[in-house]
C-alpha cells in the first residue's frame, strides 16, 4: 500500500515465468480475480475437498442479533447463544476461540448531551478508546490524548463509550467465565514475533482455554482441542465501501470456521451478525466457496468491476482541500478529453472524481478517481498519456494504484 504499489501474488507470477519455474498458489478461500484465472484455464485447478484423515467440517449456524437480548445473561456483546456454547466447550475440557476484528474497548466517545464524537484532528475518523492505558487513539496515524473524564465540546460529565472492541471482549469473557484462562491477540497486546509464540504455546498446551482477538488469529492454526469458534461480529467489515467487502467477509469467517473441528471430538461456529441472510454469510455457514464464487462474479460483472475489467485507482491529497479537489477534477477532465479522442468512451469508464471513503488521512484532503477498463494496456496508456500532460502543484500528492486491494 506503499511506493511502489504491487500485490506479492503478481510479483510471484513474474518472477516465475523469468524463472520458468512452477508458481503453486494455495488458500481455503482464494481471491475471485485467482479463481477466475482459473476457471478460464489460465491457471490449473487442484483441489483439496476433504480434510485430513477424512475429518469433517464444523456445523456452522448463524446467531440474528436482531433478535430482543434483554435478559441479563444476554447483555453485551456475547449472546445467550454463544455464552450456553463456550460453556459447554469448557464444562467438556474442550477450548474457544473468539473472533472480534475490532482492536480496543471502545470504537467511539460520544457525549449524550451534544452528540460531539472524539474526532482525530489529523484523521476522518473517531478515535477508539483503549481502557486499559485510559487513552484515545487513532488507528490511521497513531494520534492520542488521555480519554476524556467530560465532553471536551460542552463539558458534560455523561461520556457514552459505543461500539466494541476486542478489549471489551475480554473483560467481557473474564467477567462471565472467571474460571476460565482467557488470552487476548491483537495488535496493542502482541508487540512481538516472541509474544505471539509465546501466546500460540501456551494455547496449544492447554494453559490457555479461551483465545481472542482479531484477524491474526483466523488463519493458519492448528489446535486439535478446540470445541467452539465464535465470530461475534461478522458485519464489521461486510458494508465497507469496496467491492471486496463481501469476499472479505466470506474469507474471514470460512477461516476462522477452519480453526475448529480439528480433532477426533469435532467442533462448531457460532456465527453472531446483524445480517445473517446476506449472501456471504450463508456460503461462509455451508463452507460453500463455488456458489459464492459464482453468485460474486455475476455481481462484478454487472458492473465491470475485476476479474472482468481492470482497475486503476487515482488518489490525491493535500492539506488544502481544495487543491485537492480542483487537482483531480482538472485530471479526470484529462483523462476524459483523452479517452474521446481515441474512441474508447465504450472501452473505458471513470467512476468519480469524489472525495475518498476516509477523506482525511494524517492532515490530508484525499479525493480519488477510478478509471476502469477492458485492457490494462489502454488504462496504462490514457494514464500515462494524462500524467504527461497533466502537472500540478508540488503540495498534491499522488498515488496511482494498477489494480487497487485497497479501495478507502
Amino acid at each position: 500500500e506503499s511506493a511502489p504499489r504491487y500485490h506479492a501474488r503478481e510479483v510471484a507470477q513474474q518472477r516465475a515465468r523469468i524463472e520458468q519455474i512452477p508458481l503453486v498458489l494455495g488458500s481455503a478461500t482464494p481471491s475471485l480475480e485467482t479463481w477466475y484465472r482459473a476457471q478460464r484455464g489460465e491457471y490449473v485447478l487442484v483441489g483439496l475437498p476433504k480434510r485430513i484423515a477424512n475429518l469433517p467440517l464444523p456445523d456452522v449456524r448463524t446467531v440474528d442479533l436482531r433478535e430482543p437480548r434483554r435478559t441479563a445473561e444476554t447483555r453485551g456483546v456475547v449472546t445467550r447463544q454463544l455464552h450456553m456454547a463456550i460453556e459447554e466447550a469448557l464444562n467438556d475440557g474442550g477450548q474457544v476461540i473468539l473472533l472480534l476484528n475490532r482492536r480496543g474497548f471502545a470504537t467511539h466517545v460520544q457525549c449524550p448531551a451534544c452528540g460531539n464524537v472524539l474526532q482525530c484532528p489529523h484523521c476522518d475518523i473517531s478515535l477508539t478508546h483503549h481502557k486499559m492505558v485510559g487513552r484515545a487513539i487513532c488507528h490511521y496515524c497513531d494520534y492520542e490524548i488521555e480519554t476524556p473524564r467530560q465532553c471536551p465540546h460542552c463539558g458534560s460529565p455523561r461520556i457514552r463509550f459505543s461500539g466494541v472492541g476486542t478489549e471489551r471482549l475480554e473483560a467481557e469473557i473474564k467477567a462471565r467465565f472467571p474460571q476460565a484462562t482467557c488470552l487476548r491477540m491483537d495488535a496493542d497486546s502482541m508487540r512481538s514475533r516472541l509474544a505471539y509464540e509465546r501466546a500460540f504455546a501456551e494455547f496449544r498446551q492447554g494453559r490457555v482455554q479461551i483465545l481472542l482477538g482479531t484477524q491474526i488469529i483466523a488463519k493458519g492454526l492448528d489446535f486439535p482441542n478446540v470445541r467452539l469458534v465464535g465470530v461475534v461480529n461478522a458485519d464489521t467489515a461486510l458494508h465497507f465501501p469496496d467491492f471486496r467487502a463481501s469476499e472479505r467477509t466470506f474469507q474471514l469467517v470460512t477461516q476462522v470456521a477452519g480453526r475448529t473441528g480439528r480433532g477426533p471430538r469435532g467442533g462448531q461456529v457460532l456465527v453472531q451478525t446483524f445480517t445473517p441472510e446476506h449472501p456471504a454469510i450463508q456460503a461462509a455457514i455451508r463452507h460453500d466457496y463455488e456458489t459464492f464464487a459464482r453468485q460474486e462474479l455475476q455481481v462484478r460483472q454487472t458492473f465491470s468491476y475485476p476479474p472482468f475489467w481492470h482497475l486503476i485507482r487515482i488518489v490525491v491529497s493535500s492539506e488544502n482541500e481544495k487543491t485537492s479537489e480542483q487537482c483531480i477534477r482538472q485530471f479526470a477532465d484529462c483523462v476524459e478529453e483523452i479517452v474521446k479522442t481515441a474512441g474508447w468512451q465504450d472501452k473505458i469508464r471513470l467512476i468519480g472524481p469524489a472525495p475518498a471513503p476516509l477523506a482525511k488521512l494524517r492532515g490530508k484532503y484525499r479525493y480519488h478517481l477510478q478509471v476502469m477498463g477492458e485492457s490494462q494496456s489502454s488504462l496504462r496508456q490514457v494514464i500515462g498519456s494524462a500524467r504527461q500532460r497533466f502537472s500540478s502543484s508540488q503540495t498534491v500528492t499522488w498515488a496511482i494504484d494498477v489494480d487497487p486491494i485497497d479501495m478507502l
